[in-house]
Parts: structure tokens; sequence; C-alpha cells
């Protein structure tokens, strides 16, 4: 049973077990520690691995109605800087998925990254009463709204996974496209993941239309105080990997 999974969830409430503990540090945290250190060593280097010149202009959120509620959701209980984090993490998932040419559903990853953190929201925190995680609770929260938008179950539930997965230190293609591709925008946003693929000519594009604000501190605030009230999370198990550490030596944010 896949970590993070609707099923998994269900069953565990989120906790990890000492065999979810391992399977992790096997399958998730060996694989983002590589990312890691090619992020502090391509930070160094004046010449960029970039793949391609993107532009903010050649991106567009999906012209759907669900895209719009979703970002009326989303803007309705997150703060400004959890809001421009969302829509950073959009941008980034959009950018990896064209410069590894990847088919993907585009509302469904537009919507997924546009929900995924409302279990950091004051609204949505304790959304779901059998969940001790905020992205489980997140995915409970987006997946409820997708049901009153008339989503059909099997759409809702990936939805969910894609959400409750993105906790995950590292999520690979075969776990699911859209699930693979928010993972590694929000830690590419959060602390530099992959940055050295962006040029610092987008990555300052980025943070002009969706500034930082306080996000660095709320993160870390929010963090830290979940791994107190829910100790056997995920969330947990990265703050004792040193996640403040990673959010405040992220190489890639244009100064």
């Amino acid at each position: 049973m896949k970590i993070g999974r609707q099923a998994w969830m269900i069953q565990t409430s989120g906790d990890l077990s000492l065999k979810d503990r391992m399977a992790l540090l096997s399958h998730s945290l060996l694989p983002a520690l590589k990312q890691s250190i090619k992020m502090y060593a391509f930070a160094s280097q004046s010449k960029r691995n970039v793949q391609h010149d993107l532009s903010l202009d050649d991106l567009y959120l999906p012209d759907s109605a669900d895209v719009k509620q979703a970002l009326q959701k989303m803007q309705s209980c997150s703060s400004e800087a959890l809001q421009n984090h969302c829509l950073r993490t959009w941008c980034y998932a959009v950018a990896f998925a064209k410069m590894q040419n990847l088919k993907r559903d585009d509302e469904l990853l537009a919507v997924s990254c546009l929900l995924h953190d409302l279990g950091m929201t004051e609204q949505h925190y304790q959304h779901h009463e059998n969940c001790r995680c905020f992205a489980g609770q997140g995915a409970y929260a987006a997946k409820d709204w997708s049901i009153e938008q008339g989503w059909h179950a099997p759409r809702a539930d990936q939805l969910f996974d894609v959400i409750s997965m993105h906790m995950n230190p590292y999520v690979a293609l075969e776990d699911g496209i859209e699930a693979h591709l928010l993972q590694q925008a929000a830690s590419c946003d959060v602390i530099g993941s992959r940055g050295f693929e962006f040029s610092p000519q987008f990555r300052l594009q980025l943070q002009q239309q969706y500034p930082r604000l306080d996000f660095n501190h709320k993160m870390i605030e929010f963090s830290q105080l979940e791994a107190i009230n829910r100790p056997k999370s995920r969330t947990a198990m990265v703050v004792q990997s040193g996640f403040k550490q990673l959010i405040n030596l992220n190489p890639y944010l244009v100064k």
C-alpha cells in the first residue's frame, strides 16, 4: 500500500509505522538527497543546466470552470503568501512537464497545485476528524470540494492521492505524472530542489509575479508546530531530517 494514497491514509490516519519510515528512507529520502546534492553543486556554478528558456508568458492556467472555482477556493481561505506559493508551485509543475514532455491532465494538475495546501489553512486544518496529517487534511478537503463540483469518484480519488502524496520526500513518475509534478514543484519552491534547471531570469520573473512575502517563516513555523501536534506524521519526519535548514539554505531564491 503506497504511503500517502487514500487507502493508506484511511488505514493509518496519517501515522507512519516503523515499516513506513524505512520505506520512505529507502524509496523517497535517498532520491531526494541526490537531488539536494545536485541543487547545491549546480548553485555554485556560473553555467546552469537550463533545459529551456521558459517565460511566465508561456504558462497559462487552464480556462475551465473547475480551475476558476479552485482558484477562488484557494483565495477564500489562504493567506497571500500561501496563495503565491500555490501559484508558483503550479508554474514550476507546468514548467517541469514542458521540459520533460510529460503528458499530463492539465486541469487535474492545476487544481491539485492550487488546493494542495488547504490543510495549512485554519478552515481545513481539522477538516477530517480521523486524520493526523496536514497533507491528508488538505486532500480530504479538496476531494470534498471536487465532489461538490460534480467530479466523479475516480477523479476525486485521484485528486486526493496527488495532493496527499506531495508530502512524500520523493514521488516517482510511475506513481502518477500529476503526483510527481506536484511534489517536485512544491519541493522546488520550498527548498530549491531542481532549481538549477531554471534560468535566473525565469525565477526572478516568478518571484516578481508571485512574491514570497513571509512564506519561508510561515512554512517553518507551521511545519514545526505540525511535528509537535502530529509527531508520527510525514511532516514530523521531514522536520527531524532538517527541513528548517533546507528552507533557509535554498540557493535559488532571488535576493
